[in-house]
């Protein structure tokens, strides 16, 4: 059956490892147990049959052949926090796994509407400010198109390169419906392919329960003293049975959000306006034991709107949606799964007269079989057909269609009771375009107690140019500024060997790690200025030209700090700290828009009865920006959150405490953030 906490998940791979008979029990099969006895299971330490429990999760029965079995039938209740069910190419245990996680309370503590913002506290990544205030993720020095975003497994098409300076994948969940955010940094390539060369971003969706549950959360904000930036957002998320064997899930979640003025510019936006609608259901069917059936669509409707001028405004309209079904099947020694789905954008930039198709088509088959001790061999095959096509004026502009297909095969083996974890695989990926490409790795976990282990990884990443910067006829230039972009039919797919090194530590009221890094990068496309560069050589009429090319060898390579602590009245103190070095080897050149260093805090504490008080800080260091070095910033974030009883929270704060503003700081950021932003907001969980 399909097992939904990951401590019954966690349980499950124990009984499995070791061949220990036990039987999973659905919440179907609970509901037609007699109220007076469980057959053939016994109280332990008694003959007498054991009153029915309608919350126990598994049976396991004695074997005396196997010293790690019981000596009588167990009935075994399993507690802990609800979370969806792993795909079997998960690896909770192998290196690289889970090593981050975006928790409902950290979600709770910010006023975020996109992924990046409920990122930024992550170790290891670094958020770009885009054009008109929209963000993207950077994961160790890899470019935003080269980190893989899942929801529940299942890949979101990737529109970061394709589409000039877009956040589209960052806005399309629903914030009220997620139960966590997994974050995996480092080489993923040999179980997910082409787009996982900088790590995943796994977005679960907290599922149905034995009853009914939900949240119902509205925000009003304001930015001060800008002029512009008030926001209204109400979110709504309800999941439950709808009998014995379905189950429902339901998410909605409207955004609407005033442009902000420059203040430098009058009648110009630095941070475009955004009314957006983004929805996501799903059912679920178990037509049996250890089948489940999933059919689930998520989409966005997002209006972008930018003023100008009095006289002209960027309107961008984008439209993302993915659909489709998943079975998954469960049995005691093996699981497996397919997903059958579409992910599709559409957006039209209506100031351009332009339009964008982007779709994904994608047929995903999975398997895990335990043999032998404490052995886990985890086969895949995946075939996605990629297409793109641009339409200016009416005249198709551009269209192409690649596939993509691959094939891996993993064994994860524990050893040494469980203190060694090794894990071995391989994909192999095939293009249109390109040659097979095979993307090997290797990993080790080893427990030196309950709480301390070290995890050393390596993998080979590969990645094919999109269907943009490798056109011949791709050529765009900006509406607001004098900057041109030409495509490069010339480039190579880009190529990582990568390499971790982790010393973690973690009880129930600390963590700290530290982890080594390194990427050797060939043929790393970047955007590279190649005519009218140097400031002031530009002459009038005339823009600045750049295209996509293959820097030969490049490097990103650091160190990456965590430490936290829980203390006995609540309180939590938590803080991580990134460096990053991240170069052109061949010029020696330090590659654009990656910050050298990053630090982050949180310090959170009761304040009086039911009310807790927060204060976040992020630092980024100084970053590249074309031939100039910027200056390095701090932003403070304060909060406060009072429970009021009955599942009612009240919640306050301020983003950008001190207002602090890009263009103030360093005349080389040509992107804003949101300054001062206060914010209130009353939440209902049931």
């Amino acid at each position: 059956m399909q097992r939904r906490h990951h401590y019954e998940q966690a349980f499950s791979a124990y009984l499995r490892r070791h061949r220990i008979p036990y039987i999973g029990v659905d919440e179907a099969r609970k509901a037609l147990l007699p109220d007076d006895a469980v057959p053939g299971v016994s109280a332990p330490g008694t003959d007498a049959p054991t009153r029915a429990l309608k919350s126990f999760d598994f049976v396991i029965y004695a074997d005396p052949s196997r010293p790690e079995a019981p000596d009588a039938n167990l009935l075994i209740d399993i507690k802990g926090r609800k979370v969806a069910r792993r795909s079997p190419r998960a690896d909770p245990l192998a290196p690289g796994r889970l090593e981050n996680w975006v928790t409902r309370e950290d979600i709770e503590r910010q006023p975020a509407t996109t992924l990046a913002e409920l990122l930024r506290d992550v170790p290891g990544l670094a958020i770009d400010n885009e054009q008109d205030g929209r963000s993207q993720i950077r994961v160790r020095g890899f470019n935003p198109g080269q980190t893989l975003i899942l929801v529940n497994g299942r890949r979101l098409n990737n529109t970061d390169e394709l589409v000039g300076h877009s956040d589209f994948r960052m806005g399309q969940i629903p914030t009220a419906g997620i139960d966590r955010i997994e974050v995996v940094r480092g080489p993923t390539s040999s179980l997910y392919g082409a787009d996982a060369l900088g790590g995943v971003i796994n977005v679960i969706v907290r599922p149905p329960e034995d009853t009914w549950t939900g949240r119902v959360q509205s925000r009003l904000g304001s930015v001060h003293p800008r002029s512009g930036g008030s926001e209204r957002n109400l979110a709504v998320h309800a999941a439950g049975p709808l009998s014995e064997r379905v189950g429902a899930t339901l998410s909605l979640d409207y955004l609407d959000r005033g442009g902000v003025l420059n203040p430098d510019q009058p009648g110009i936006d630095e941070i475009e306006g955004r009314e957006a609608l983004s929805g996501m259901g799903s059912l679920f069917f178990r037509p049996g034991e250890g089948h489940e059936v999933e059919l689930f669509f998520h989409g966005s409707d997002d209006e972008r709107r930018a003023r100008r001028g009095d006289a002209d405004t960027r309107e961008l309209d984008i439209w993302r949606y993915s659909t489709g079904a998943r079975y998954q099947y469960d049995a005691p020694t093996w699981t497996a799964r397919l997903d059958a789905y579409r992910s599709r954008s559409d957006s039209e930039a209506l100031h351009l007269d332009r339009r964008d198709r982007h779709t994904d088509d994608i047929v995903d088959l999975s398997a895990s079989r335990f043999w032998g001790e404490g052995q886990e061999l985890t086969v895949g095959a995946d075939h996605r057909r990629e297409s793109f096509w641009r339409d200016r004026e009416g005249e198709r502009e551009h269209d192409d269609t690649v596939n993509h297909r691959g094939v891996l095969v993993q064994n994860r083996g524990h050893f040494l009771d469980d203190t060694l974890v090794l894990t071995l695989g391989t994909r192999y990926d095939d293009h249109t375009r390109y040659t097979g490409e095979v993307s090997p790795r290797a990993g080790v976990v080893y427990s030196f107690t309950d709480h301390t282990r070290v995890k050393a990884d390596y993998g080979r990443g590969f990645s094919a140019p999109d269907l943009r910067r490798s056109a011949a006829d791709y050529d765009f230039t900006f509406a607001t500024r004098p900057l041109r972009i030409i495509g490069n039919p010339d480039l190579e797919p880009e190529r990582s060997d990568s390499y971790s090194l982790a010393l973690e530590h973690e009880d129930d009221t600390h963590r700290a790690a530290i982890t080594l890094f390194r990427n050797d990068i060939k043929d790393l496309i970047d955007l590279r200025c190649i005519e009218f560069c140097v400031p002031g050589s530009r002459p009038p009429g005339e823009d600045e030209l750049r295209t996509y090319i293959n820097v030969d060898r490049a490097r990103t390579q650091g160190v990456e700090l965590e430490a936290g602590r829980h203390f006995d009245d609540g309180s939590l103190l938590r803080a991580n700290y990134t460096y990053l070095d991240a170069r052109n080897r061949e010029t020696g050149e330090t590659l654009e828009n990656r910050p050298r260093q990053r630090f982050n805090l949180l310090a959170e504490t009761p304040v009086w009865q039911g009310a807790a008080a927060h204060l976040r800080g992020e630092y980024i260091g100084s970053q590249r920006r074309g031939e100039a070095r910027t200056r390095d910033y701090t932003l403070l974030h304060v909060g406060l959150r009072q429970a009021l009883g009955q599942g009612l929270a009240l919640a306050a704060g301020i983003d950008n405490l001190t207002d602090q503003r890009l263009a103030d700081i360093d005349d080389a950021f040509i992107n804003e953030i949101r300054g001062r932003f206060y914010h209130a907001s009353l939440n209902w969980e049931f």
